[in-house]
């Protein structure tokens, strides 16, 4: 185990769920609006309908996951020294 949090690879992590979001948003326009599917174009709209509204969850999932991670790593970053202080000046004691 370890007590090392790697803030550089949160930042990676970060910045990749953002662009996956991004990345899977912007292809939300490419959906088709209508098909030519004869007496099986309502059940291929309903199952487009479906798939789309499953992807746009998954695009707000994606993102706030990337938000989060974001901001576990500021919270690393501003408070992990000053909480570490106390226990070094234990250790080093002991």
């Amino acid at each position: 185990m370890t007590l090392h949090v790697d803030q550089e690879a949160l930042d990676r992590i970060s910045t990749s769920l953002s662009d996956a979001g991004k990345d899977l948003d912007g292809v939300s326009g490419s959906a088709p609006a209508s098909v030519d599917g004869g007496l099986g174009t309502p059940a291929i709209l309903g199952i487009l309908g479906r798939i789309v509204e499953n992807a746009g969850q998954l695009v707000v999932a994606v993102e706030a996951t990337g938000e989060a991670v974001a901001a576990a790593n500021s919270n690393y970053r501003t408070l992990d020294e000053a909480a570490a202080e106390p226990l070094n000046q234990i250790a080093w004691r002991g």
